[in-house]
């Protein structure tokens, strides 16, 4: 799934071992600190593991909670507001 203003991707979903899953970007800290509090959330498989998670579905992590994680992905990836001089 791809940023509307952009095209930057900011999902990628696939299928491994009969689980659908999810990339998704994220800050570095808040990165680690999801790996630790769900089972589910491990480092981005083939994408930058400091800034990728993925998340396995029908596990620990809560609807609300992978709405929450995929918006602050499409947050992240949005184009940066230029100043003008």
């Amino acid at each position: 799934m791809r940023h509307r203003a952009n095209k930057k991707p900011f999902a990628l979903i696939d299928e491994r071992q009969d689980k659908l899953c999810v990339n998704l970007k994220c800050e570095p800290l808040e990165a680690d600190s999801l790996r630790q509090m769900f089972a589910d959330v491990t480092p981005a498989y083939h994408m930058n593991k400091t800034h990728w998670n993925t998340i396995a579905s029908g596990g620990d992590v809560s609807d609300e909670a992978l709405r929450r994680m995929v918006g602050r992905s499409y947050d992240l990836i949005k184009p940066k507001v230029r100043k003008r001089l």
